[in-house]
């Protein structure tokens, strides 16, 4: 009888120096809506603890430590926000399939342009879901933009670190509806 063990490589998100650095622990995200996993790392950073989530695919084993909105300063431009299923960027909106573009010029950007992050090292993605939204859904986005993001080619790529944030909106803001003025009438 033979026995074959393959072990899948491990990849770390920031970085594997970001896990040497900061020892964070692992949480299992499994039965945890999204506002849940959200408010978990949040209140974690604000203990100073870092937490990690392990996910799999057929090739290899990712651990990613994401943060969340502290209320501290964050430029918005450094973020490349992905909503549902779109990107939502400061110049509109565009379909998901459209990332490996827009990672490419979001990381090389280097201030050139206003829409997309000021450096490379202060880049990060945003992934947005509804408070009750399931792990498998932020499990599914994750695995798709990290392959995305490998398999795009991306200048200075070994000096990045590869920051995902969580967020979820507390208020929905609809637009308010403003009814539209009735026509003068002109007297003759």
């Amino acid at each position: 009888m033979i026995l074959s063990s393959c072990k899948k490589e491990v990849k770390y998100y920031p970085s594997k120096s970001f896990f040497v650095e900061y020892n964070p622990i692992e949480i299992i995200i499994d039965d945890l809506s999204f506002q849940e996993i959200t408010d978990s790392i949040r209140n974690g950073l604000y203990r100073k603890e870092k937490y990690f989530i392990e996910l799999e695919d057929i090739n290899f084993k990712y651990k990613i430590v994401p943060f969340a909105d502290t209320g501290g300063y964050i430029r918005e431009r450094n973020g490349l926000t992905i909503r549902n299923d779109s990107l939502d960027l400061l110049k509109g909106n565009f379909p998901i399939d459209n990332l490996s573009k827009y990672l490419k010029l979001h990381y090389e950007n280097n201030d050139k342009e206003y829409f997309y992050a000021s450096y490379y090292k202060r880049a990060f993605i945003k992934l947005i879901f509804e408070p009750t939204d399931n792990s498998r859904k932020l499990k599914n986005r994750i695995l798709h933009t990290i392959q995305v993001y490998n398999q795009t080619n991306i200048k200075n790529k070994d000096s990045i670190d590869f920051h995902i944030m969580l967020d979820y909106y507390l208020d929905k803001v609809y637009p308010q509806t403003i009814p539209r003025p009735t026509p003068l009438k002109k007297e003759n």
